[in-house]
């Protein structure tokens, strides 16, 4: 199929939807915490609320999509997203915003893992790979935009603007949808409604050794950068006294590393292939994990090593996390719905479990952020190197 632009620019904004709700409204945490009579800890709690329900509503939206098709799924999250989105704009109480976050992290995931799949149904492996490194590039603009806008909006109005931006920004994402995106699965090629089946292929799922391998590499490096989103505001705001408007652009260089790289690969895959960018991509993830580990060993490091070591470690984001990913697609295209479910539910339940830790650890030091940074990253090279590389690793 044609790689139209403007399908690009849509599947990448409704990709970015998840990304604008974590990162949009960082830097409006401590007012928020202040605000709803709070603690930061609470704040930063919200974060892994949403990431710990859109992982488990991924379980139960991939194989919806298989069933309903891609239109209907996507279409329905839309609507949640927004729901949420309007909830959290009219939160008086932080159990009101937590509740509204729920909503939101259930239509966010409907959107997510079904743009996998959607691509999935047009595209194979290498070009498969391209494609979604390319809408992954349009998606990190998310990322990299958010936490200025959200700084910009907290800066000149309250706190409750930044999630009628959020809001905003869904409607447009949901009117390209609707205008610009037929539906990818027919009627004869979805799965009945079936728990038995559902469970069936989950099941073989987790059984497959080269399918985990890939997994837990992606979950790794998503669990890493979770890490850094949780726990950076209190780092470079609170303990390091960055201004607000300039936390968005420290926090961007991090965005626009890994989109560099993400460029880079989309124009090598296709000649030197995903699984060894993905090599390459892990090495030096790898390096920036050993950096990391040892900033936090040394008690109290300067905000100029944490910047840097963070921008390494972020950067191959954009390398590693499209690559494992098409490599995991690529081994389940009879399901690849529920598969894309399973895969975003790891990612981002692990990302939610790590980031919890980081936000609970929480001791007035830079050291949560850095461990959880360097341990995520060292348990995705290990995972690829043990049940990727293993000779007995091989594709059923």
């Amino acid at each position: 199929m044609q790689i139209r632009p403007s399908l690009l620019v849509t599947l990448g904004l409704l990709s970015g939807l998840t990304p604008f709700a974590i990162d949009l409204y960082l830097p409006s945490l401590p007012a928020i915490a202040r605000d709803l009579g709070s603690t930061i800890e609470m704040a930063q709690l919200t974060v892994t609320v949403y990431l710990a329900v859109f992982a488990l509503a991924q379980l139960f939206m991939g194989p919806l999509s298989d069933m309903l098709g891609r239109r209907a799924t996507i279409g329905g999250g839309l609507l949640l997203f927004c729901i949420g989105a309007l909830g959290c704009a009219l939160a008086s109480h932080m159990e009101t915003l937590f509740w509204a976050r729920i909503i939101q992290a259930v239509g966010g995931a409907a959107v997510a893992v079904t743009v996998p799949a959607l691509v999935r149904d047009l595209f194979e492996r290498d070009h498969y790979a391209r494609v979604i490194g390319l809408v992954m590039m349009i998606m990190s603009l998310a990322p990299l935009l958010a936490p200025s806008i959200g700084g910009l909006v907290v800066t000149h109005a309250s706190w409750p603007w930044v999630f009628i931006t959020l809001l905003g920004i869904a409607l447009v994402a949901s009117v390209l949808f609707l205008w610009l995106i037929p539906e990818t699965l027919p009627s004869e090629r979805r799965h009945p409604p079936h728990l038995g089946r559902v469970l069936g292929n989950y099941r073989e799922l987790l059984r497959h050794r080269l399918g985990m391998g890939y997994l837990l590499t992606g979950a790794g490096t998503f669990a890493s950068m979770m890490s850094f989103i949780v726990a950076s505001p209190y780092v470079y705001i609170v303990l390091h006294q960055v201004p607000t408007s300039w936390f968005g652009v420290l926090f961007g260089a991090n965005v626009a590393a890994a989109m560099v790289m993400t460029a880079i690969n989309t124009r090598l895959v296709t000649r030197l292939g995903a699984e060894r960018l993905l090599r390459l991509g892990l090495m030096v993830q790898m390096l920036a994990a050993l950096v990391l580990l040892a900033l936090a060993l040394l008690g109290t490091p300067p905000l100029w090593a944490i910047v840097l070591a963070t921008l390494l470690n972020q950067g191959m984001v954009g390398m590693v996390l499209g690559n494992a990913m098409a490599a995991y697609m690529t081994l389940f295209a009879r399901m690849a719905g529920t598969a894309s479910a399973f895969s975003g539910a790891a990612r981002f339940g692990f990302g939610a479990a790590v980031g919890s830790v980081v936000s609970l650890a929480h001791d007035g030091s830079a050291r949560p952020l850095l461990l959880g940074m360097a341990l995520s990253g060292l348990l995705a090279g290990t995972s690829y190197w043990l049940l990727c590389r293993a000779p007995s690793a091989s594709p059923r």
